[in-house]
């Protein structure tokens, strides 16, 4: 660029360059890089504030286009860099290379000061009183993070309240001169806590220390370079250190100290500031309410012509400039304040660099082109709005939620990436108000699809702090672990961790098994009976220590020394046969974790000092986390570097307090998640990204999302106790103002397309939102210029609505995997496949069932096509591990030790083995549940030994493997032919285990005999079968039938008992031959049918036969399954849906399956009823 070569270098002093775009200064700065380069061993030093800056220059600088390389170039951040020259012009002697009053530094020492000081200063009875009470400790961190970071904007922004203050004025000094109004009485002590803090800082380090403020060095700073500016020689006299020439690149705003010192380096050397500026003309006038910063600056910039006064013609501007510009409007101010093109105007062809977006012709530019054009040319809207089409260059967007935002951006990246082959998704940036919020969905919707994929976006996402890392979160649990209960899920959630698995010498498969283990040894939560104490558990109740993780453990290790199968007592406890000496390294490794926690815990439950913090969390992190690759080595550590940078300062600020673990956890928490000018940015692919104040980086398509009435702008709190906010000077920060500006920034920063998206929707009830009010006033201005008026494009509340597969619906969707389900064409198809429920016909070759095959049909049909045909196993949330002991049990614990009592009959430590085993509820609950359950087993038990009697003799296994020969013809359901013409007979196997007989001579009758703590009878009267306990022994008794044998099969229950009695051997192969038909069919696709609803069907169908014979009506027969089936209102007990993950997904309701289930019904559990009859055969 041409305007940027000069004849000879331009001398020293602060030069302001001015564009309107921002790759217009970076090709600026190339040029001049090029004409003008530095020695060889001298170094290019730029400041800029935020990483995304920095990495463009970098791949800017280093383009073969530029200089082909950035090297011997150092970015840094204004104000460390600022510091630096403090010490070259100074002396290092005279500026210590920490500053004493650095917000990190003044923090600790607040805290060791602030006590003592509330105690013996009257003054300070604000801070005393809101100091008092619980959690006097944080309250006592939080109030000194709070003043040392208002005291840090003191310094750099009111510099001359601090001197004011340590001179002993209690006042506050105004922007414009006149006397100083005194300090009020609720903030004297602001002066007087500075007083105090410099004195305990000359204490420490004597009065030079004491004057190392950032106010007392800048001012040092000022007088020292003007008496070098004044010297004979000052020509000669740049200091070591301060480089020869200092760029400031895309920085849009500065304290107003910052641009003092700045300005004074530029008597030593050059000084450019490259400045991104909106508009050509002076637009200084649009400034309300500081007339006297107008009377105090130079116009550096031409006015408009023809243009009169704000004042005068308050309407003749561009709206959004004076709506959006404060910020950049004080800042420009501020530097027309210092800068003096007079000084080195001749030394360039020009020094501002402004280039019309809508070129030569501004008709046929694009509309955000002429939107950029009228603010750089500060032209007000026209009077009427002009005829023009939206062109797409301004699109506004309203969806639902955030991840609706998400799913219609990709969906609009990817037209606009098929509609311009040369726009690439490196071309594009996405900025959000908070990154923590919006990170989840954009992982969710652009990482669904991988890379070769015809719908797959890369993408980078930056600003994610190191707190989202899982490393870090497993320490911040870590952290909690005095306030943690010791969990089974917090135990596997840090294991899920690679770092902790290393650690402790563990694999993924390790974690699972013995996550098993430790769920069978009944581990819920808790270290041991000395942990519950603390949580207010009495240490005198009964069973204190049950399922604690000691506990659990004595139970797996007792396993592991006996090395035998069953369970054994010893000692009350109980042995949990589960390690073997091949598991040796799974149990090191628990065993490893236990012991690290019982180090940890008494460490952090008690104050200590900075420095034996250090030393405890520093072994801590050893403790827990080992790496075996560079990525978790590098994460371990960060987490130690703050650990070293605390130390460091709280020894600065002689802070040996004792503090307890959550004031140290919340610092070192808070320090991880700060990031300097290292994190990456550019990553490859569409970029996302925070909206941040100078990153005014210029993209093809800038898109905003989250633009949410109350997100954007976002709310500060007000400090009651900042006395900056009601004292407002040139150069202040307002993050309010910052976000004006940064919407502003990013409009400019537009090449091609702005899209903005806000959930102008509720999710909820679909009640309409407001948009920001930045999108509020730019929707104004856009409607102002053109016409017909815009109005947001609105999506539909779910990415499957109809709208987006109807033409002229205006809305559109790359996702087709919904379209099926809408298109006309397709919907009685659709509607066929819903209703037969989508068949998936099964192989060929299929020839074997076993007994447990057809136990599971009768007892949950559906589960058969989810479990033996998908292989997929859905668990109940009650199948969950529980981190809670057992407070009751549940009907499935009642019934396993009811079970384990009556397997364990005879033995008299099968009580004490219950009670071991952790499935009992604590203290006198688990005594009465178990006195309760012995009742019951020995009623159980004592029916089981008459009918023992009658069958002494014990019978070998009978091994059960029968051909089943099935028919072409399954039946009659419309599944049917998906299972049919399988070839050959189906093999049935299995094995019925302890069968008795009468005798042991040849042919006689045999029993099968199963017992249940439970009932085996319901109804009024008590005398009809529940069908769902019978479907095991109802298999193995036709199966023994089958085979010849004269069976009778018993199921035994606290009520009473049913019984089946012996059928014919072909009788009873035929039914097995049903029943293994439909579960071919089951196979195929799951059945509409349900055990508890079919049965219940079943038996109504049989009490309709009754009252048609007595002349009474019958009753529907479905309105007895739909009570079994779904939960009824106000019933107090789930409906069998609830109860079983299987049914839940297959059917939303009873309805869904009511039309198929009387067929299924009869084929599945009409011969049982058949066989007990109604009420089954119930002897005295």
């Amino acid at each position: 660029m041409n305007q940027a070569k000069a004849e000879a270098p331009p001398p020293r002093g602060l030069m302001v360059l001015h564009s309107n775009r921002i790759e217009d200064l970076r090709d600026l700065l190339v040029q001049y890089l090029k004409a003008h380069p530095l020695g060889p061993l001298q170094p290019e030093v730029i400041l800029l504030q935020s990483n995304g800056m920095k990495h463009w220059l970098e791949l800017a600088l280093a383009n073969d286009d530029a200089l082909g390389i950035c090297a011997a170039t150092q970015m840094v951040l204004p104000s460390a860099y600022l510091w630096q020259m403090y010490r070259a012009v100074l002396g290092a002697q005279a500026v210590p290379a920490h500053m004493p009053f650095d917000k990190t530094a003044l923090l600790w020492r607040l805290v060791r000061l602030l006590p003592a000081l509330c105690d013996t200063r009257a003054v300070y009875a604000p801070l005393k009183q809101y100091l008092s009470g619980d959690n006097a400790a944080r309250k006592l961190y939080q109030l000194a993070l709070q003043v040392a970071d208002v005291f840090d904007g003191y310094q750099s922004y009111r510099a001359d309240w601090l001197t004011d203050w340590a001179g002993g004025q209690d006042v506050l000094r105004g922007a414009v001169g006149g006397a100083p109004p005194p300090l009020t009485d609720a903030h004297r002590w602001q002066a007087q806590l500075w007083r105090d803090l410099r004195a305990d800082v000359a204490a420490q380090g004597g009065a030079a220390l004491a004057e190392a403020s950032r106010a007392a060095v800048h001012a040092r700073f000022l007088e020292t370079i003007s008496q070098l500016n004044h010297s004979e020689k000052k020509s000669a006299l740049r200091p070591s250190g301060v480089p020869q020439r200092l760029i400031v690149f895309g920085v849009s705003s500065l304290p107003m100290q910052a641009v003092q010192a700045l300005a004074a380096l530029g008597q030593l050397c050059q000084v450019m500031l490259f400045v991104q500026n909106p508009c050509r003309y002076y637009w200084g006038d649009l400034v309300e309410g500081h007339a006297a910063l107008r009377a105090q600056v130079r116009r550096r910039q031409p006015v408009k012509p023809n243009m009169l006064a704000a004042s005068d013609a308050p309407n003749d501007t561009h709206p959004l400039l004076a709506a959006l510009g404060k910020q950049g409007r004080d800042y420009l101010h501020l530097l027309d304040g210092f800068d003096a093109p007079e000084a080195y105007r001749a030394h360039w062809h020009r020094v501002d660099v402004f280039v019309d977006p809508a070129g030569a012709d501004p008709a046929s530019a694009t509309q955000l082109a002429q939107l950029q054009s009228a603010i750089l040319n500060l032209n007000p809207p026209p009077p009427t709005p002009v005829d023009l089409s939206d062109d797409g260059s301004l699109v506004l967007v309203t969806a639902h939620s955030a991840q609706r935002e998400l799913e219609v951006l990709h969906d609009r990246l990817l037209a606009w990436f098929d509609a311009d082959a040369a726009l690439q998704p490196r071309d594009v940036m996405v900025m959000v108000p908070d990154m923590a919020t919006f990170a989840p969905h954009i992982y969710a919707v652009f990482g669904r699809f991988a890379t070769g994929q015809p719908r797959h976006i890369p993408f980078s996402v930056a600003d994610t702090t190191a707190r989202q890392s899982p490393l870090v979160q497993a320490l911040e649990q870590l952290l909690q672990l005095p306030e943690s209960r010791l969990s089974l899920a917090d135990w596997l959630s840090l294991f899920e961790v690679s770092a902790v698995r290393t650690r402790f010498g563990l694999s993924e498969a390790d974690v699972r098994q013995l996550q098993d283990w430790l769920a069978a040894a009944g581990v819920r939560w808790g270290f041991d009976a000395a942990h519950r104490v603390q949580w207010g558990l009495p240490s005198a109740a009964p069973g204190v220590a049950q399922n604690t993780w000691a506990f659990g453990l004595r139970r797996l290790l007792l396993g592991y020394a006996l090395g035998i199968s069953d369970d054994a007592l010893w000692e009350d406890t109980l042995a949990q046969p589960a390690l073997s000496g091949l598991d040796a390294p799974l149990a090191a490794g628990l065993l490893g974790w236990l012991d690290a926690v019982a180090q940890t815990l008494p460490t952090l439950q008690a104050d200590q000092t900075p420095a034996q913090w250090v030393q405890t969390l520093q072994a801590l992190v050893a403790r827990f986390f080992a790496s075996d690759n560079e990525t978790d080595e590098r994460a371990i550590t960060r987490l130690l570097m703050p650990l070293a940078a605390w130390q460091q300062t709280c020894a600065q600020a002689q802070c040996d307090t004792p503090l307890p673990l959550t004031v140290v956890r919340e610092h070192w928490l808070a320090q991880l998640e700060q990031d300097g000018l290292q994190q990456r940015f550019f990553g490859g692919g569409v970029q996302f990204g925070t909206l941040m104040p100078m990153r005014a980086i210029p993209f093809k398509v800038i898109c905003l999302l989250g633009m949410n009435d109350g997100d954007y702008p976002r709310v500060q709190a007000a400090r009651d106790f900042d006395l900056m906010g009601n004292s407002w000077r040139a150069g202040d920060r307002s993050r309010r103002e910052d976000d004006r500006y940064l919407f502003l920034e990013a409009l400019l920063s537009a090449r091609q397309k702005l899209y903005v998206s806000w959930q102008g929707r509720s999710a909820a009830d679909n009640s309409k939102r407001p948009p920001s009010v930045l999108v509020a006033q730019l929707l104004d201005v856009v409607n102002a210029c053109w016409a017909p008026a815009r109005a947001p494009q609105a999506q539909p509340l779910q990415p499957f609505s109809k709208a987006y597969f109807e033409a002229g619906s205006g809305v559109a969707t790359y996702d087709k995997d919904w379209e099926p389900i809408w298109l006309e064409a397709q919907v009685e198809q659709v509607q066929a496949a819903m209703q037969s429920r989508v068949t998936t016909p099964i192989d060929k070759a299929f020839n074997s069932v076993t007994l447990d095959d057809l136990q599971r049909l009768l007892r949950q049909p559906v589960e058969v096509f989810f479990r033996n045909r998908l292989q997929v196993a859905l668990d109940r949330l009650e199948d969950l591990e529980q981190e809670d002991e057992p407070f009751a049990l549940n009907h499935l614990q009642q019934h396993q030790a009811g079970q384990a009592l009556l397997h364990a009959a005879g033995n008299p430590q099968s009580l004490a083995q219950l009670q071991a085993s952790g499935t009992l509820p604590l203290a006198g609950f688990g005594q009465q549940v178990a006195t309760e359950l012995l009742i019951q087993a020995q009623k159980v038990l004592q029916a089981q030994a008459v009918w023992l009697q009658q069958y002494p003799a014990a019978l070998p296994a009978l091994a059960v493997n029968l051909a089943l020969p099935l028919p072409d013809d399954l039946g009659t359901d419309p599944l049917a032919d998906a299972g049919a013409g399988l070839g050959g007979p189906v093999q049935l196997t299995g094995t019925l285990n302890d069968l008795r007989a009468a005798s042991n001579d040849a042919g006689t009758p045999c029993l099968q005999l199963a017992a249940r703590i439970g009932a085996v009878l319901e109804g009024k009267a008590g005398k009809t079968a529940r069908g769902h306990v019978l479907v095991k022994l109802w298999v193995n008794h036709l199966a023994g039938c089958a085979c010849g044998l004269q069976l009778t099969s018993v199921q035994l229950g606290v009520d009473g008992c049913v019984v089946l009695q012996p059928m014919a051997s072909n009788v009873a192969q035929a039914v097995l031959v049903r029943l293994t038909a439909a579960y071919v069919q089951a196979l195929v696709a799951p059945p509409p049918v349900a055990c508890k609803a079919a049965w219940a069907f079943l038996l109504e169908e049989q009490a309709n036969a009754a009252r048609l014979a007595l002349g009474k009506p019958p009753k529907d027969p479905h309105d007895a399954a739909c009570v079994v089936f779904d939960t009824q209102p106000g019933a107090g007990f789930p409906g069998e849906r609830e109860e079983s993950a299987y049914l839940q997904r297959a059917f939303a309701a009873y309805a869904d399956l009511a039309d198929g289930l009387p067929h299924w019904a009869r084929v599945l559990y009409g011969d049982l009823l058949h066989n007990v009859g109604v009420g089954g055969e119930v002897p005295s």
